[in-house]
């Protein structure tokens, strides 16, 4: 019964994948008409071989010439032969096609899901085995639908259609045959389970290799600045091993499963010629008909081989089907509600009240935080590390929801309004600059994607960027290195403030919006903030406390909520842990 409950596991995950196949249904059933075509093909090759030998080589049947004989079954032979070709490319090509469509709607599909998914998945989650599930396991999901699918139903039919015509030819040496089977059948049953479990283990050992080389080959700076590139590689070799050693475990169990299957099926044509020159020896068939049947038989074995390969191709592919199935399973944390309206066009206050939120369930990374900014104020947050700015500002854009508590806007709870749009009126600029492996105007076009050459050049101005694009041989179109190598930290981080002005939004966030800027490229956002809050909310989190007497109001923050509000010059003269931070920010920086 388990290996029925593999069978139909395996149907089980090819069933949530069904979708994929729903667009390529036509095609899929030209296929199976092209197969049918190919199984009559392959029934009818041994028959020129029979008429040539009992007509024209041995003249059991002396009806027609030995010369009529031989070039009418060689040119039967040619016509099946260049028939059977011409269909069995066309039916390739029409698979390889449909199945590249399936990989990549399988990819689209996961990815689309991936990008949906909240920043608290990805954070439990290495990249390097998501990475490996989309380009990895995809594939091997399409193979189990699509090519594994078709060739055993094909194989299926043409192991049925032999077994008929050798009945027909010998009941007795098909009988013969047939004993094997059950020895295949246990051979499958006992190594398919473990197999499926080895695959498991090995893509996971490879999703932990492809993240442990994304992370290294992006540290290549600090690592070599370090020193520390023999211990490096070391790690990459022990690595390598484990994976290594899946694999061969997986490969060794599909080694064995075809051994078996090779060494079946050797007895049993061994045992059909041996019994079957004995009944030729005694009448009961003629050389031609043994020839046609051990044909067949020989026939027979490529199938039941092929079945056998694409059994552990199912393995694999159920497999890792588990493996995107375990993404795809995953809800969105932060959706919107059925019929929410949509936030306000331009909307006069951002309010936290009460609001409470852990990262883990146990220590929290605000508590009670209540807090107000209005249109038209410039507010930066200050505290220690880990205070809680940073969620903050996460909660705003609805990366996360709060555990307790409300963040509102104008009065309606974010939760209660279409996402889309209340990310619309937001534009965040993180701490930790993210810039992608594309020209600087791909990436500047993220903030807004209609936006014109003289607007993206307009928003580079206001951070200063356009001095060093206009130094650039390419300007605007520069490729940059992966997550912008090429650039300055500084210059990465005017990139990315120029993207989150060119949104235009109604609340504007940045996350340290001098760090890494000289003084004048500092003047220049400064001035920039400015005329940006005149109409907008601007709430800057900072950590570089040099240039806070620019801002409206301050916000204290120490173990996840408000402890003082003020002006830079109020909070320096009245608040003890305000001129700590100051003071450890200052000799930080010095």
């Amino acid at each position: 019964m388990k290996f029925f409950d593999r069978w139909f596991e395996s149907l089980a995950v090819g069933r949530q994948f069904s979708s994929e196949l729903k667009a390529h249904r036509g095609r899929l059933l030209l296929v199976v008409l092209y197969s049918l075509v190919l199984i009559s093909l392959d029934l009818l090759r041994p028959w020129p071989i029979k008429w040539i030998f009992d007509g024209a080589l041995v003249r059991v049947e002396e009806q027609f010439s030995v010369e009529f004989f031989l070039w009418s079954g060689v040119t039967a032979a040619i016509i099946i032969a260049l028939l059977h070709s011409a269909l069995q490319y066309v039916r390739a090509m029409t698979i390889a096609d449909v199945g590249h469509q399936v990989t990549r709607g399988l990819r689209y599909r996961l990815f689309a899901h991936l990008s949906r998914l909240s920043p608290s998945f990805h954070a439990r989650h290495k990249s390097g085995d998501l990475l490996m599930r989309l380009m990895g396991d995809a594939p091997l999901v399409r193979t189990m639908l699509v090519d594994s699918s078709v060739e055993l139903l094909t194989r299926s039919f043409l192991i049925v259609g032999t077994l008929l015509v050798l009945f027909f030819l010998d009941p007795l040496l098909t009988i013969v045959l047939l004993v094997t089977l059950p020895v295949l059948g246990l051979a499958v049953r006992w190594l398919s389970r473990s197999l499926a479990v080895a695959v498991r283990k090995q893509r996971r050992k490879e999703g932990a290799l492809a993240d442990f080389l994304h992370e290294a080959i992006a540290g290549t700076r600090v690592i070599q600045s370090l020193g520390r590139e023999k211990h490096v590689v070391q790690r990459f070799a022990r690595n390598n091993r484990r994976d290594a050693r899946a694999g061969l475990k997986a490969t060794r169990l599909s080694a064995r499963l075809s051994a078996l299957v090779e060494s079946s099926l050797g007895v049993a044509l061994t045992g059909a010629l041996a019994l079957g020159s004995l009944r030729v020896l005694s009448g009961d068939l003629t050389a031609g008909e043994l020839l046609v049947f051990l044909s067949y038989v020989r026939s027979l074995l490529k199938p039941i081989r092929a079945a056998s390969r694409h059994a552990t191709k199912i393995a694999k592919g159920t497999a890792c089907g588990h493996r995107l199935l375990e993404v795809l399973d995953q809800g969105a944390e932060v959706k919107s509600k059925p019929g929410a309206p949509l936030a306000p066009l331009e909307p006069e206050l951002l309010a936290f009240r009460d609001v409470s939120y852990s990262y883990d369930g146990k220590q929290p990374a605000l508590e009670s935080f209540t807090a107000e900014f209005r249109r038209g104020e410039r507010v930066a947050i200050v505290g220690r590390s880990g205070a809680g700015k940073s969620t903050a500002a996460s909660l705003a854009v609805r990366l996360i929801d709060a555990d307790r508590g409300t963040v509102e806007l104008d009065g309606q709870a974010l939760s209660s309004l279409e996402l889309n749009s209340l990310r619309d009126r937001f534009a965040l600029c993180l701490q930790e600059t993210v810039l992608f492996g594309e020209s600087i105007r791909e990436n500047l076009l993220l903030g807004r994607p209609d936006a014109t050459d003289e607007e993206l050049l307009a928003a580079c101005d206001d951070v200063g960027a356009t001095r060093f694009i206009r130094q650039l041989e390419n300007g605007l179109d520069t490729q940059l290195g992966s997550a912008g190598v090429g650039l300055s930290g500084g210059q990465r981080k005017q990139l990315a403030l120029a993207r989150a002005l060119l949104r235009d939004a109604s609340i504007l966030i940045v996350d340290e919006p001098f760090a890494g800027l000289d003084k004048w490229s500092v003047a220049k956002l400064d001035g920039c903030l400015k005329n940006f809050a005149r109409k907008r909310t601007v709430i800057a989190i900072a950590h570089d406390l040099d240039d806070l007497n620019s801002f409206d109001r301050i916000l204290l923050i120490d173990a996840g909520h408000v402890v003082a509000s003020g002006t830079h010059a109020e909070l320096s003269r009245d608040n003890t842990l305000y001129r700590d931070v100051v003071r450890a920010a200052s000799r930080g920086s010095a």
